[in-house]
C-alpha cells in the first residue's frame, strides 16, 4: 500500500498548531491553576486564543458564513467578559454586581451561538424557502422546550443556574439541529464540521455531566472539556475549509442525505428533553427518554432506508434516462411522439440531419404540416390506419412521404406510425422516421429504366402497351384513341453505309422529332429497332390524317449524320379505335397498316378509320 506523502496546505497546518496551544493552555489552566478569582482570569487566555481563529475565518479565509461566525465570535467574546466579571465576583468584590454581570454575559454569549445556528440553518435560503422557516422555527421551540424542561432546577447560585438551566439545553439543541447534520451529512462533511461537533459534543457533556455528579470543576475529567470545546472552534475557524462550511449539496442525493439527517435529529429533541427534564426531577424521566430515543431512532434507520431505497431507483432512472437520451441522440431515425391533436410533443435529436433544424423547434408544431404538399392526404390517411388501438403493441402503419426542409426541398422518409398509444405520459402516437431518399431514387431509377428505352428516354414496348390498355379501357365513340405505327425505311442501309453510330444517332433524331410533332398528352414510344409507336388518346379521322401528314414532312428533313446530310422517309400505319377494341386488336390493326403503306411504295400512310375503313 502507497501511503501519501504529500504535506497538508499551510493554512491546514497553523490550523492544527493553533488548536494545539488551545489544548495545551486549557489542560494547563485546569490541571495547574487553583479554583478561585485565578481560573477565571487563566480561561481568559483560552476564551482569546479561540477569538482570533474566528478572526482567522472572517479575514484571511472570507468563509461565506458571515453571520455565523460573527456570531461565534460574539459568543467567545462574551464568555471572556464573563470571566472578567467571575474574577472579582469570585474574590468577593461586590458579589452583588458582577456575579448578575456575569450572568448576563453568558446569557449574552448563548443568545449568539443560538443567532449563528440560524445564520448556518438560513445561509443562502431564499425568504419563502419553507423548509428553511421550518428549520428556525425547530430551532427556536426545541431551545425554549429545553430551556423550560430545566427551568425548575435549583442550584447553588446564578451564575450556575444560566449554565445549567440555560447553557445545556441550548448547546444540546444546537448539537441536535445543526452541528450534527453540518458533519454527517455526505458532500458537505469537512475538518471545520466535524471540528463545530466535536466542540458541541464537549461543551455538552461537559455541563450536563455537572448534573450527575456535582459543581464541574470538582471533577478532572469534566472540568477541561467547555475549555477544549474552544480549541474545537478554533480548529474549525482556521482550517481552510471553513470556506465550504454550510454550502448546498452538490447533489440531490446528498441533499436528501442532509434533510434525513436533519429530520433525524429533529426527531432526536423529544427524547433529550425527557433526559434533560429528568436530571431535574428523577423519576422514570431517563426510562421514556431512553425508550423514546431507541424508537426514534429505529424509525429514523427505516426512513433512512427508505431514503436510500429510493435514491437507488432515482440513480437507476437517471441512468435509464441517459441511456435513451444517448441513444436519440446517436440515432439516425427520427423519433416524435405525436399527441392527440396531432400536435408534435417531442422530436429527437436527429430531426436536425433531417430537416436543418433542431428537435425542439417542431414541438407544438402540427404534425401533418412536415409533409411535403403532394403526401399530407396520404399521411392523414395512414394516421386513419393507424386506428384507434389503446396500444402500440397492436400493429403499426408504414408509409413513405416526402418532407420538408427548413432550407428548401425534400426528403422521402419512410414514416411508421404507432396505433394509438394511451399510457401515462403519453396519449397519441409514436412515430418513426427513417430517410429513405437514396431509396427512392433507386427505385425510381429503376422504374425509368423497366419503362424508358435507353437509347432515345422515350417508354418503351412495356409501358407502351400499359398506357394503350389503359386508354382502350373505355373507349368514347366520339373521341376515339388512335395509334400511330412507324417504321423507318431502309434503316438497315444507313447502319451498313454510315456505321452503327450513325445509325443510333438517327434513331435519336427520329424520337426527338416524333416528340415535338404530337400534343404533350399523346404517347410516343419506341417498339424496337427502327419501329416507333404514337398514341393519340382522344382523336378522330380527320386529327389522324392531320399528325400522319406532318410525321411524313418531318421525316423527309435532311439529317446530319458521319458528317453529310442523309434523308430518311418513314411508312406510317394508322388506326381509330372502335368501342370493345382491345388494345392489342388495335396496335395490330395499326401495325397491318404500316405493312400496307410500305407495300405502296414507302414514305407514305395508311390509315384505318374505327370500322376498320381505309381513310386513305
Amino acid at each position: 500500500m502507497i501511503l501519501s506523502t504529500t504535506p497538508p496546505p499551510a493554512g491546514a497546518r497553523a490550523a492544527w498548531w493553533h488548536a494545539g496551544l488551545v489544548v495545551l493552555v486549557a489542560v494547563a489552566v485546569t490541571s495547574v491553576v487553583p479554583l478561585g478569582p485565578w481560573r477565571p482570569a487563566a480561561e481568559i487566555v483560552v476564551f482569546l486564543l479561540g477569538l482570533a481563529g474566528t478572526a482567522t475565518a472572517l479575514r484571511r479565509h472570507r468563509t461565506p458564513q458571515v453571520l455565523a461566525w460573527r456570531a461565534l465570535a460574539t459568543c467567545l467574546a462574551c464568555f471572556a467578559a464573563s470571566c472578567v466579571a467571575e474574577v472579582p465576583a469570585q474574590a468577593g468584590v461586590a458579589p452583588g454586581v458582577f456575579t448578575p454581570l456575569e450572568s448576563g454575559l453568558d446569557l449574552a454569549a448563548y443568545a449568539a451561538l443560538v443567532v449563528g445556528a440560524l445564520g448556518i440553518l438560513r445561509r443562502g435560503q431564499r425568504s419563502r424557502n419553507w423548509a428553511a422557516w421550518a428549520d428556525t422555527a425547530t430551532l427556536l421551540l426545541a431551545a425554549g422546550l429545553a430551556v423550560l424542561a430545566v427551568r425548575g432546577d435549583e442550584h447553588s447560585n446564578l451564575a450556575e443556574h444560566v449554565e445549567i438551566g440555560v447553557g445545556v439545553p441550548l448547546i444540546t439543541v444546537v448539537l441536535l439541529i445543526v452541528c450534527v447534520p453540518l458533519a454527517m451529512s455526505q458532500g458537505r462533511r469537512s475538518v471545520s464540521s466535524t471540528a463545530l461537533l466535536v466542540a458541541a459534543l464537549l461543551t455538552v457533556i461537559g455541563y450536563s455531566g455537572r448534573l450527575l455528579v456535582g459543581p464541574m470543576r470538582e471533577s478532572p475529567l469534566l472540568d477541561p472539556l467547555p475549555l477544549l470545546a474552544v480549541a474545537a472552534i478554533t480548529l474549525a475557524a482556521r482550517h481552510p475549509s471553513v470556506v465550504t462550511l454550510g454550502r448546498r449539496p452538490d447533489s440531490d442525493q446528498d441533499a436528501a442525505s442532509g434533510r434525513v439527517l436533519g429530520l433525524g435529529a429533529a426527531l432526536l429533541i423529544s427524547p433529550a428533553l425527557l433526559v434533560l427534564w429528568s436530571f431535574g426531577h428523577g423519576g422514570v424521566g431517563y426510562v421514556l427518554g431512553a425508550g423514546s430515543a431507541v424508537l426514534t431512532g429505529l424509525a429514523l434507520g427505516r426512513l433512512t432506508a427508505l431514503n436510500q431505497e429510493r435514491e437507488r431507483a432515482r440513480a437507476a432512472l437517471a441512468a435509464s434516462e441517459s441511456r435513451m437520451q444517448l441513444l436519440l441522440a446517436n440515432a439516425a431515425d427520427v423519433i416524435a411522439i405525436i399527441d392527440r391533436s396531432g400536435t408534435i410533443s417531442y422530436m429527437s435529436p436527429a430531426a436536425e440531419s433531417l430537416l436543418g433544424r433542431p428537435g425542439s423547434e417542431y414541438v407544438g408544431r402540427s404534425a401533418i404540416e412536415l409533409a411535403d404538399p403532394r403526401d399530407q392526404a396520404r399521411l392523414r390517411a395512414a394516421v386513419v390506419a393507424a386506428g384507434e388501438a389503446r396500444s402500440s403493441a397492436t400493429g403499426f402503419i408504414d408509409t413513405d412521404i416526402r418532407v420538408e426542409q427548413s432550407a428548401g426541398g425534400s426528403r422521402w422518409v419512410e414514416a411508421r406510425i404507432s396505433a394509438r398509444v394511451d399510457e401515462v405520459g403519453l396519449d397519441g402516437w409514436v412515430v418513426n422516421l427513417r430517410e429513405v431518399t437514396d431509396r427512392k431514387l433507386f427505385e425510381d431509377e429503376l422504374r425509368r429504366q423497366a419503362t424508358t428505352d435507353p437509347l432515345t428516354g422515350l417508354l418503351n414496348r412495356t409501358a407502351f402497351n400499359e398506357r394503350l390498355a389503359g386508354a382502350t379501357a373505355t373507349v368514347d365513340a366520339a373521341a376515339p384513341p388512335a395509334v400511330l405505327f412507324v417504321d423507318l425505311d431502309d434503316f438497315k442501309t444507313v447502319n451498313d453505309t454510315l456505321g452503327h453510330a450513325a445509325g443510333d444517332e438517327l434513331l435519336r433524331t427520329v424520337a426527338a422529332r416524333l416528340s415535338a410533332d404530337v400534343r404533350a398528352d399523346d404517347v410516343v414510344a419506341r417498339l424496337g429497332g427502327d419501329e416507333f409507336a404514337l398514341l393519340l388518346p382522344e382523336a378522330d379521322d380527320a386529327r389522324l390524317h392531320e399528325v400522319a401528314d406532318r410525321l411524313l414532312a418531318a421525316f423527309r428533313v435532311p439529317v446530319e449524320l458521319a458528317g453529310r446530310p442523309v434523308t430518311v422517309t418513314a411508312s406510317i400505319g394508322g388506326a381509330l379505335a372502335e368501342p370493345g377494341c382491345t388494345a392489342g386488336q388495335l396496335l395490330h390493326r395499326a401495325d397491318t397498316a404500316m405493312y400496307a403503306a410500305k407495300r405502296a411504295g414507302k414514305d407514305s400512310c395508311a390509315l384505318l378509320g374505327a370500322a376498320g375503313t381505309a381513310l386513305r
